[in-house]
């Protein structure tokens, strides 16, 4: 059998068919309608679109699985509300999903689904597992004793909202020196500018020019790695996972980004140095995929 999984973002929608093994046999990605009143019918069509073109039928399709970028309740199968996306709120998606194509449909927070998406194709057959995405935030997705850890209200794994710097900057949550507000990318550009850096200025093209030899690019990305390692070592600290993995667009830098946070962390984090057995931090496999290859795996979270 196979699953759909759905990604849903401020920008685009992701969707794909994903077989067992978490193998993409046929994605798509269309952009995100203005408003939240039209993901679903927007939903339904790229579903449809994709059995078409694959020459699959519904039949073969065990589940459908959606991720979203906010708040969601998994056990009403409804988006509470996606700040990014204008009208975003309490939106039964998994009932209409179910209704058209008579399949049980899922529905989880987008990091969750990035985590589970990982999780399940891993190497490492582990009972703790912690995702981390940097990019317009920071995100995360928890896994523990082989679950998805939702908490009370499905709001678990906001681990950008950790606070690394008391009294620092005003994050959109209301307090001040959250995680995110040092370690996201939004942040590195935010300090590329602060350093001086003009005119167009991405998290790609300041590691380009470090790559060029600019040592402004080499000062800038080496002061965020340290917010970014701070974040890791609480992540080590308080639950101790067989892996912490950074995904996230910026998570392609691949080492440039991994050996000095892997560093910081094994300087610092809390371990036993007498045991193989601590964490081990790496780099996303599925990069931009692990959100619509996890969602189709939420059936194994219900």
């Amino acid at each position: 059998m196979k699953n759909i999984g759905i990604d849903i973002g401020g920008t685009f929608i992701k969707a794909a068919i994903v077989e067992s093994k978490g193998k993409i046999v046929l994605s798509s990605k269309t952009p995100t309608p203005k408003t939240g009143a039209d993901i679903p019918q927007k939903v339904i069509e790229m579903i449809d679109d994709l059995l078409q073109k694959a020459g699959v039928n519904i039949s073969e399709i065990k589940s459908v699985g959606i991720g979203v970028p906010g708040v969601c309740d998994t056990k009403k199968g409804t988006i509470v509300n996606c700040p990014n996306i204008e009208g975003c709120k309490n939106i039964a998606i998994c009932d209409y999903v179910s209704e058209k194509f008579n399949v049980k449909a899922y529905i989880d927070n987008d990091a969750n689904c990035a985590a589970l998406g990982e999780y399940t194709v891993s190497d490492i057959k582990s009972d703790s597992f912690v995702f981390v995405t940097l990019g317009t935030g920071v995100g995360g997705g928890i896994i523990l004793g082989g679950r998805l850890l939702r908490g009370i209200n499905s709001a678990a794994g906001e681990v950008g909202h950790i606070v690394i710097k008391q009294d620092g900057e005003r994050c959109n949550c209301g307090r001040r020196g959250c995680w995110e507000r040092y370690a996201s990318v939004t942040a590195l550009v935010r300090q590329a500018r602060a350093a001086g850096f003009t005119g167009h200025v991405s998290g790609r093209s300041i590691f380009a020019d470090k790559a060029k030899g600019n040592k402004k690019a080499d000062e800038v990305i080496k002061k965020w790695l340290e917010y970014v390692a701070e974040g890791i070592c609480d992540m080590v600290n308080i639950f101790q996972p067989d892996e912490i993995v950074i995904g996230g667009g910026i998570s392609r830098e691949g080492d440039i980004i991994l050996d000095p946070v892997k560093a910081f962390a094994d300087k610092y984090s809390i371990k036993d140095t007498n045991s193989p057995r601590n964490t081990q931090i790496r780099i996303s496999k599925l990069f931009n995929d692990a959100g619509v290859v996890g969602a189709s795996f939420l059936y194994t979270q219900n």
